[in-house]
């Protein structure tokens, strides 16, 4: 059962497992007033070429290690899936408000600043964010993720290492 809802590369959750933790983030909101949802959609910057210089071995440790940093820097009731190639997402349970997700999403980002060491390699890694708020319980949680990829596809398009806001969360 765990590998059906875990990468096997990282470890984390995958897609399905996300959805479903989401949808559970969803209805509990619900019951609490003042509350949101954030969905944080990072893709690695520049991976392509991680790829054609140290390998797709070299890629996959880069991939591993990256997991396991952007997992120390949220909280342990926070979920953080990968969710394809150099794809990961964020949830964010109990978010104030958008800027309590951008800095979050700031923090996660800055931890990818020190470079890695792959073997005798230095990598440096940066990332473009789409964030997503949901307020309403009603929104689907495939909705959330959506915006908040489109939103990390325009920051892609305005440079590296940027983050954009997307402005939903209704049903």
């Amino acid at each position: 059962m765990r590998r059906a809802v875990h990468d096997p590369l990282t470890g984390l959750p995958n897609r399905r497992l996300l959805e479903d933790r989401l949808a559970n983030a969803l209805a509990r909101l619900a019951r609490r007033r003042n509350s949101g949802v954030a969905v944080i959609f990072l893709d690695l910057d520049g991976f392509k070429e991680v790829n054609d210089t140290l390998g797709h071995q070299g890629g996959d440790e880069l991939l591993a290690t990256v997991g396991q940093r952007l997992l120390r820097a949220l909280r342990p009731s926070d979920t953080l899936a990968r969710i394809g190639g150099d794809e990961f997402v964020a949830m964010l349970e109990d978010v104030g408000s958008l800027d309590d997700a951008r800095r979050v999403t700031e923090r996660i980002m800055g931890a990818l600043s020190p470079p890695f060491l792959l073997g005798a390699r230095e990598v440096w890694v940066t990332a473009s964010a789409g964030i997503s708020l949901g307020t309403d319980h009603r929104i689907r949680p495939e909705l959330l993720i959506r915006d908040a990829d489109a939103a990390m596809y325009t920051a892609k398009r305005n440079g590296r290492n940027r983050i954009e806001v997307a402005n939903s969360g209704q049903a």
